[in-house]
């Protein structure tokens, strides 16, 4: 059963402007790396969206070996339009599916999706929806047949899994630079209780 991956990094940003978010780091490794390094273990094919960035998003990630990077030409029609870009590239039985700006999903989080063999698979976290979503091959072809105006509104109109996962990692997204500053915490209390509990 092949599993690829989509990490969607084509956004403008504008909420932390003149700053790139994707490019800021925790710690020593930026908020994309993390998201990609986060995922890839799990994979067989991760593909990079890119749009409004390209050029600073591409030049960042150009050393990381494994990945492909795919340009959305419409990625000012937001970001349902950078999914199917991306969705669109995929040959694989399932996909997960992050935003970039999604850096503290959990290792068990992809373990526990994969053994799923649900259409469409939601981690939770106390009851809360997060990051990533999995697509199989069945969804991703009815979601490129359909018109619908967002990822959330197709997977709403379709039976879906929602699974509890331990990681509120996947409730974290960076929006604003208080959202970042959020995250920098979040990472230090999650590496000082890693610490205590080893």
């Amino acid at each position: 059963m092949t599993t690829e991956g989509v990490i969607i990094a084509a956004g403008q940003s504008k909420r932390m402007s003149p700053d790139l978010k994707l490019l800021l780091t925790i710690e020593d490794e930026s908020v994309i790396r993390r998201s990609i390094f986060s995922m890839m273990p799990f994979v067989s094919r991760l593909i990079i969206v890119t749009g409004y960035h390209h050029d600073a998003v591409l030049h960042h990630i150009e050393d990381i070996q494994g990945i492909e990077t795919i340009f959305n030409c419409n990625y000012m029609e937001g970001m349902y339009s950078s999914v199917i870009a991306g969705l669109s590239a995929t040959r694989g039985e399932h996909t997960f599916l992050l935003p970039a700006d999604c850096p503290f999903v959990c290792p068990q989080v992809y373990k526990k999706m994969s053994v799923l063999d649900d259409d469409i698979v939601v981690p939770l976290y106390q009851g809360n929806p997060g990051h990533p979503v999995r697509l199989s091959r069945n969804a991703i072809d009815s979601l490129l047949k359909e018109d619908h105006e967002s990822l959330r509104a197709f997977i709403q109109h379709n039976p879906h899994q929602r699974i509890e996962v331990e990681c509120s990692g996947i409730l974290i997204d960076i929006d604003t630079m208080d959202d970042y500053q959020q995250a920098l915490k979040f990472h230090k209390n999650k590496e000082g209780y890693l610490e205590r509990n080893q």
